[in-house]
């Protein structure tokens, strides 16, 4: 955590109005895109993100200061809150590409044929991807799609760094044998 993010959170600890609106101005839309690609449902990412934002500055007086960015802190309120937001519907989150929603549109420079090509390439691993295990899946948005560190995805998961990575390397080792298994070898889709 840098040091401008440790004085504005002791400030907004104190009740600093401006430090409260710098920290939702700086971390909201991490946060909204991280519920929007979880729910697929914008009113409810909203909902979900000014939930996490109320939970976080009401627990602020007695948040501890880790090597954690923000961030993580408000990553699990967000991802703890998607969950009862699915257990009140009673059904599991889709498998959403959450880089999809990381990023504003860019400009590839790639061709009609080759952006169809890219498309359906990125549909089919999130296909596969949706195959592997919980935890596994987990660890592959966390680390590989959202890129986080060892450390922070360890916490949200609430797993030891080691297990993170042991997680990692199983489900890339599994990834590719769909991969294989898929005729995609090399990242690219196999006539088949």
């Amino acid at each position: 955590m840098s040091e401008e993010e440790k004085l504005i959170i002791a400030r907004a600890r104190e009740g600093d109005s401006a430090a409260l609106n710098a920290l939702v101005v700086s971390h909201w839309p991490y946060i909204y895109r991280l519920a929007l690609s979880k729910t697929s449902n914008p009113d409810d990412a909203q909902e979900i993100a000014q939930d996490t934002f109320l939970r976080a500055f009401t627990a602020l007086p007695r948040y501890k200061e880790t090597n954690a960015a923000f961030k993580t802190y408000l990553s699990r309120i967000a991802l703890n809150l998607i969950t009862d937001y699915y257990r009140r519907r009673g059904h599991a989150p889709p498998v959403v590409d959450i880089a999809e929603h990381s990023a504003g549109i860019i400009d590839t420079g790639l061709q009609p044929d080759e952006a169809v090509i890219h498309a359906e390439r990125r549909q089919a691993v999130l296909k596969l991807l949706a195959l592997l295990p919980d935890e596994q899946r987990k660890v592959i948005e966390f680390r590989i799609i959202q890129g986080l560190a060892v450390a922070d995805t360890a916490r949200l998961m609430e797993k030891s760094g080691a297990a993170v990575k042991m997680l990692q390397q199983r489900a890339l080792k599994k990834l590719k044998e769909l991969f294989v298994e898929n005729g995609m070898e090399g990242g690219k889709a196999g006539a088949r």
